[in-house]
């Protein structure tokens, strides 16, 4: 071979090495068939959402839902237990997490908020949105939950509904929002399914100056994931709950029983029971077995309304601490019976199931929301009742006439009664209690329900030393000055 020869020959081979070293280095895309050529004006492949190369990205993340009358369901894999702290009346959002960090599937209906960023040096507008159906994956099984008012708190306030979509029948949603150079703009979707367990996702079609692209939105790389619907957990009751003061009700598939007094399944009657706040004075009135100073981060910023004393009761509920004082429960009843059964009585019974002493003298934390007031009793109560050491079983209200409604043909008709609880004795005293209930129709027939707390007693602790609330030595004002 002539040098000449060899020196092209090696040339080429060099050449060749170097571009095979380059394609293995360079980054893989996802893998699959490869997308058809564009024709001209067509908008091209969803892309990932992110920023890159000027370009603006978006980002999408699952969340309950959006109206405190909406239901979020899902089944946890490998059907574990679920466990109490994320079960009963406003523990929505702990459930929530709860089940997502376990790869939790939605049924039925999943919702997703996400946000689109404009690049930094023109604008963006969104011309229309749809949800895509993946690959199909198993059916889900293990352990269902479910929360019963999925309005989730975390959504930032200026993220709407943009709209519901199938998967079983898709479509374009027609849109024009407007995101100035740099600024983001977003929204919240709401993603339905009959008979489809897949992976989805969303793609939004975009305007940057005079470019037309199509932006892919999902968990952080992972498309999202719904299944078909399953049976309700939550009861007509539950469900009428939600007009009446009560925030959202966790709850997981076999936790809470309602039994007939035959000992069969309690049909088309429900009952549902849970404490209330007194309305226009969100106080948390809570006894602590022990000081609990990690509160000292959550009060840090006091200025915050309607949001400081929410989490001073959740961190002090994580540190065992109990609520104290007079507490108005709400007593909600419903059946489908025909209309017959809507003339009925009732009787109402706490059983108490334990009496606890603390160790030593609780401590006792109150939080005052903004606008707070002194102290009234609830407006709708009918009758209060004092828990007393050594009572078993407390009447609370006796043939107590019911007036069931019905506010929709097909609907449960129901009523709904109130009535307050206040935990007397020395301030170290813990009463464990349930509700017992009795309805009985004209003609005799009757159904007996336990309710608790989500498969455990409620629980109200008298107040440290029996002062008033706003005395105590750890209270705290949302808006204005701290003691303690």
């Amino acid at each position: 071979m002539s040098g000449r020869r060899a020196f092209l020959f090696a040339f080429f081979v060099t050449t060749v090495l170097l571009a095979g070293l380059v394609t293995v280095l360079a980054p893989q895309g996802p893998r699959g068939p490869a997308s058809p050529a564009a024709s001209p004006g067509a908008v091209p492949p969803a892309e990932p959402g992110t920023v890159a190369g000027g370009q603006g990205g978006g980002r999408g993340r699952p969340i309950l839902g959006v109206s405190w009358s909406s239901t979020w369901s899902a089944t946890v894999p490998r059907g574990e237990a679920v466990p109490e702290r994320v079960l009963g009346t406003g523990r929505c959002a702990a459930l929530h997490r709860w089940a997502t960090d376990r790869s939790a599937v939605p049924r039925g209906t999943a919702t997703a908020a996400f946000t689109l960023t404009a690049p930094g040096d023109r604008g963006l507008v969104v011309r229309s949105l749809r949800v895509v159906k993946g690959r199909a994956i198993p059916v889900p099984k293990g352990r269902d939950v479910e929360c019963v008012g999925a309005d989730d708190h975390t959504v930032a306030p200026g993220l709407g509904l943009w709209g519901k979509l199938s998967l079983d029948a898709p479509r374009d949603l027609g849109l024009s929002r407007y995101a100035r150079p740099g600024a983001t703009v977003g929204g919240i979707v709401e993603t339905r399914t009959v008979d489809c367990s897949c992976e989805w996702w969303i793609e939004v079609e975009v305007l940057e100056g005079d470019e037309r692209r199509t932006v892919r939105i999902d968990d952080d790389g992972r498309p999202f994931t719904i299944a078909s619907p399953v049976a309700r957990i939550g009861t007509d009751a539950q469900d009428e709950a939600q007009g009446h003061g009560i925030s959202d009700i966790a709850l997981a598939r076999g936790a809470v029983a309602l039994v007939r007094a035959s000992g069969g399944p309690s049909g088309g009657s429900s009952a549902y029971a849970a404490q209330l706040r007194s309305p226009g004075i969100p106080e948390v009135w809570m006894a602590a077995d022990r000081e609990v100073p990690v509160l000292g981060r959550v009060v840090g910023n006091l200025d915050v309304p309607g949001v400081v004393c929410e989490r001073v009761e959740r961190v002090l509920m994580a540190a065992g601490a109990r609520r104290a004082g007079h507490t108005t429960y709400e007593l909600v009843l419903a059946d489908r019976s025909p209309p017959g059964y809507e003339e009925a009585v009732a009787d109402v019974s706490l059983r108490v199931e334990k009496v606890e002493r603390a160790r030593t003298e609780p401590t006792g934390y109150d939080c005052y929301s903004d606008g707070w007031s002194r102290w009234v009793p609830d407006g709708r109560e009918r009758i209060s009742a004092e828990l007393v050491p050594d009572v078993s079983v407390l009447p609370v209200l006796t043939a107590e006439p019911l007036r069931f409604h019905r506010d929709t043909p097909g609907d449960a008709a129901t009523d709904i009664l109130f009535f307050g609880v206040s935990p007397m004795g020395s301030g170290h005293l813990t009463y464990h209690f349930t509700i017992e209930v009795t309805v009985q129709t004209r003609s005799g027939e009757f159904a007996r329900y336990t309710l608790d707390d989500a498969g455990r007693p409620f629980i109200l602790a008298t107040r440290p030393d029996g002062v008033l609330p706003s005395y105590g030595e750890h209270a705290y004002y949302e808006v204005g000055e701290r003691h303690g």
